[in-house]
């Protein structure tokens, strides 16, 4: 219980005063929708499919945090029992993401649809299999003898939320997913959960233009998470032509450009690698030169989402030209710089893991921005020069305002 309360009170507040918040905002948003009177047809296995998805893709995010170093470091250093280390580390991420995550989504589909007490407690029973499904899946990942039983336990639940009609017996389903589980975190090693400091992305300072390029670079490779992320993203943009181009007689092509630059994680890399803002911040000269490359780089990873969305709109749509690939590159560079300067005006505190991070609502702030200039551009084409003379500025004078801090 100790190991537990420590692990809590690091991911929930010392006084746990995030579980407060997290219900509170449950309540809320279930009182708010349900009172506005929205009503939705929703399947059920949507809803079983949501739970369990959700749940655990924040839990292998939580699970895979690379602030698990600093967190696990000491609790390792003192006596404890295997199953009393790894029971501990999992109950604790799976409160985390039941009561920050899962359940907020939970309130809006049961505020937008009568539910039956049943499906309301298979839906919460789903949320619990996710997060230790997940965790067992963790342990067994680190074996590839095991990945092919990983692979089926995916397979079978999946199978099992589309095709058992009956809620008895898919609810039998997940409780023998749970108990599997259960089996497999007794015999884990709980040295599995625990990544050392070394494993954390190299932060040190090297000279030459290109280092902090080659730094951002390998940053991004090495975080695997960063890298789905932006192939989510890519198969939006192949999506969006489909969607935006049922507007007839409007141009909205710009405004994918805009939806395209939430690219939240690697929009945060100062806020999540406190040591490399440190460093940046305190060594002389480095301030331009680092926003400077790093705009450069987070329009490289725009444009790269951009170009996909400009090869399918040609190929579904057609009519791209000049002026259009323009406007992907303003509207790429735009956002980039606006996303530095942010990170660095602004950088988020007191998030405990990544996932807070992703979260943030300040991820909205660039998007929201982008969506009226895209507009405006579909509107009034020769407002693309005007674009173009703001970003021009504001390419100029960026290593300039990051030096007056």
């Amino acid at each position: 219980m100790n190991i537990l309360k420590a692990l809590l009170k690091q991911l929930l507040g010392a006084k746990y005063e995030r579980v407060v918040k997290s219900l509170a905002a449950c309540l809320i948003l279930y009182l708010a929708v349900h009172t506005a009177g929205v009503n939705m047809k929703i399947a059920t296995f949507i809803l079983y499919l949501t739970s369990t998805a959700l749940t655990a893709s924040i839990m292998w995010q939580a699970l895979c945090s690379s602030g698990n170093a600093d967190r696990m470091a000491g609790l390792f250093v003192l006596p404890f029992t295997n199953r009393e280390m790894t029971f501990s580390f999992v109950l604790a991420f799976a409160g985390y993401t039941l009561l920050t995550i899962t359940f907020p989504v939970l309130a809006l589909f049961f505020a937008v649809h009568e539910w039956s007490v049943l499906h309301i407690a298979v839906a919460l029973l789903c949320a619990c299999n996710g997060c230790f499904m997940t965790a067992a899946w963790y342990t067994m990942t680190k074996k590839r003898k095991l990945m092919p039983f990983v692979v089926l336990w995916c397979v079978g639940m999946l199978l099992a939320i589309f095709f058992v009609q009956e809620v008895m017996v898919f609810a039998l389903i997940v409780l023998a997913s749970l108990f599997l589980s259960f089996l497999r975190l007794l015999t884990a090693d709980a040295y599995v959960f625990y990544r050392p400091a070394s494993a954390k992305p190299l932060t040190r300072r090297t000279k030459g233009t290109g280092s902090v390029l080659l730094y951002l670079l390998r940053y991004l490779i090495t975080n695997k998470n960063y890298l789905l992320n932006t192939v989510g993203l890519c198969v939006v943009g192949g999506i969006l032509p489909m969607i935006l181009g049922q507007f007839e007689g409007l141009n909205v092509m710009p405004l994918g450009f805009a939806i395209l630059c939430l690219n939240t994680p690697i929009c945060i890399l100062l806020s999540c690698d406190r040591s490399l803002e440190q460093a940046v911040r305190v060594l002389p000269r480095q301030a331009g030169h680092f926003c400077t490359r790093y705009s450069f780089f987070l329009f490289c990873v725009n444009m790269a989402v951009s170009s996909v969305y400009l090869v399918a709109w040609q190929i579904q749509r057609g009519g791209v030209g000049g002026m259009e690939i323009m406007a992907a590159v303003l509207i790429a560079l735009q956002s980039a710089v606006l996303s530095v300067l942010l990170e660095w005006f602004q950088p988020i505190r007191n998030w405990k893991i990544e996932s807070d991070l992703w979260r943030h609502p300040r991820k909205y702030v660039v998007p929201l921005i982008m969506l009226p200039v895209a507009g405006l551009i579909g509107m009034w084409p020769a407002g693309i020069w005007f674009l173009l003379c703001i970003v021009l500025a504001e390419v100029i004078s960026l290593p300039f305002i990051t030096r007056r801090i």
